[in-house]
């Protein structure tokens, strides 16, 4: 035991004598905070808007969706009941929702519009596009009664910004980066100066050697999650919706999920030169098409579907629920990330254990 623990402190002692380590694990994550904090890049994403409509109501609320998807890539119509789409109206996932039903009293077309009160601004910009739509049917139909009735409520929402919903994706990225780097780039420099060998003719065991560099890397994790929470708080106020120990125990799983696939990619790889070559493309596609950035939504619809299925999807998808909706281990979306990340753990343990070499040969 006595063995492990130092082991474990001269692990976490290496990690920040390493300055490109500290610089990749906790500086970057925080210039990225930093710059999508203050330059706020939510106004280039999609804005999106719900639909509820029946059988009767269907032909107005096509040609109302048909004219925004006209109108560019902006707009991205949801459509479903009316409970569902005004909650994610307040999980600020919609800048409007449009209900239609037909008044069987005065036979007209009753139009209520639910605004994003946190996104009022463009939720009130689109509400004017819609008036103006029906304005032109009216005009069209040459009728001089109204046919239709607008009508339009601001509803409050957790009125979250751009980078309270960033940070969730950064940390997911940082306990990425941690798991991935911090294992690879030890294991296989130690195995390919054989280091690892020469470690092996000592007493220390095998076991408490790796149990050692998962311990070290999970007291990293959760000291890099630490400083990420507390310098994005300090500085631009972030809010947390959610249970910080729920987010603590996603991270958790999250971290030794990634641990495990940075010791399957250690196994697989001979020499550092060949770690990178794999390291990189599987990191990057992964920092580009899990969401951590940028909403999943812009992503092609065959790469959308795939890409859900990734370690780090589940992740920043689970995270972000957790910490800017209130979400729990009760709602859908998060069993089923923990659940999948606990598949993936499995899966890359399994494979890491068949694949991974102690010596160079």
């Amino acid at each position: 035991m006595k063995v492990f623990i130092k082991l474990t402190i001269a692990n976490i002692k290496m990690f920040f004598r390493d300055r490109q380590s500290i610089i990749w694990s906790l500086l970057f994550p925080l210039i990225i905070i930093g710059i999508f904090g203050i330059l706020d890049f939510a106004k280039f994403s999609t804005a999106k808007v719900g639909l509820v409509y029946d059988d009767s109501t269907k032909v107005y609320a096509t040609s109302i969706k048909e004219t925004l998807i006209n109108i560019g890539d902006y707009y991205k119509i949801q459509e479903g009941t009316l409970d569902d789409e005004k909650k994610a109206l307040t999980n600020d996932d919609r800048i409007m929702v449009l209900e239609f039903k037909t008044n069987e009293q005065t036979k007209k077309l009753d139009i209520n519009a639910y605004l994003n009160k946190g996104n009022e601004q463009t939720a009130q910009a689109t509400f004017l596009i819609i008036q103006k739509i029906f304005a032109d049917y009216e005009l069209k139909m040459s009728k001089i009664e109204p046919l239709f009735n607008i009508t339009s409520e601001v509803i409050n929402v957790h009125n979250l910004r751009n980078v309270d919903y960033l940070v969730p994706g950064i940390i997911a990225m940082s306990l990425m980066q941690g798991g991935l780097l911090g294992v690879i780039g030890t294991i296989v420099s130690y195995r390919e100066k054989g280091i690892l060998k020469r470690l092996f003719a000592t007493p220390l065991s095998k076991s408490n050697f790796l149990l050692s560099q998962i311990i070290s890397r999970l007291l990293i994790s959760i000291l890099q999650v630490s400083i990420l929470l507390i310098s994005s708080y300090l500085i631009f106020q972030i809010k947390i919706v959610g249970n910080i120990f729920l987010v603590a125990l996603v991270g958790i799983l999250g971290s030794l999920t990634f641990l495990a696939f940075g010791f399957t990619i250690s196994g697989i790889a001979k020499t550092s030169e060949s770690a990178r070559a794999i390291l990189m493309p599987v990191q990057m596609i992964m920092m580009f098409t899990s969401g951590v950035y940028f909403s999943r939504d812009v992503l092609p619809t065959w790469l959308f579907k795939i890409t859900a299925y990734e370690p780090l999807t589940y992740l920043a998808d689970s995270l972000r629920y957790i910490m800017t909706r209130g979400y729990t281990l009760n709602d859908k979306v998060i069993y089923t990330a923990v659940i999948s990340l606990f598949i993936w753990l499995v899966i890359l343990v399994v494979v890491s254990v068949k694949t991974f070499k102690w010596e160079k040969n």
